[in-house]
């Protein structure tokens, strides 16, 4: 399999559950990139203020059963999902603040080719251990233009 460079599209769906509240949900769709190295893909991005990280730059690197998330600039952060497993990561706070966040992923749907697809995770986020919510993310990669 060669490596692969390509402008792509995403349209991002994310719906966060928080115990007594009602449910939150982020659509985007911006531009990114895709690679695909040594067999896996990657897809990098900027968010925006749509989802309260405007100035972090996201860095998806997507592997067999594994997602994991690096965010640099104004939000940093490391997530790993590993289905079926719980991983301790560290998460930085708008105001500064570092916590240690959990997540303990149930499902990963990779479908991603070189001509995009489609990458789901639902999770969950333990704060302290404690359940903070549950989470379910969407991500459809395109070559063309979404509406």
């Amino acid at each position: 399999m060669e490596d692969i460079k390509k402008d792509v599209w995403l349209s991002i769906h994310s719906v966060q559950r928080f115990e007594g509240c009602e449910p939150e949900e982020v659509n985007m769709m911006t531009a990114a990139r895709l690679y695909r190295k040594r067999g896996k893909y990657y897809i990098t991005y900027d968010e925006s203020e749509i989802t309260g990280l405007e100035g972090t730059h996201t860095l998806l690197k997507i592997g067999d059963g594994s997602v994991s998330m690096t965010r640099t600039g104004t939000c940093p952060s490391e997530m790993l999902f590993l289905e079926n497993q719980r991983h301790v990561g560290l998460y930085q706070t708008n105001f500064g603040a570092a916590l240690t966040i959990s997540t303990h992923t149930s499902k990963i749907i990779n479908r991603i080719t070189e001509d995009g697809g489609l990458l789901a995770i639902d999770y969950t986020i333990e704060v302290d251990q404690n359940l903070a919510g549950r989470h379910r993310f969407e991500m459809v990669i395109s070559t063309k233009p979404m509406e």
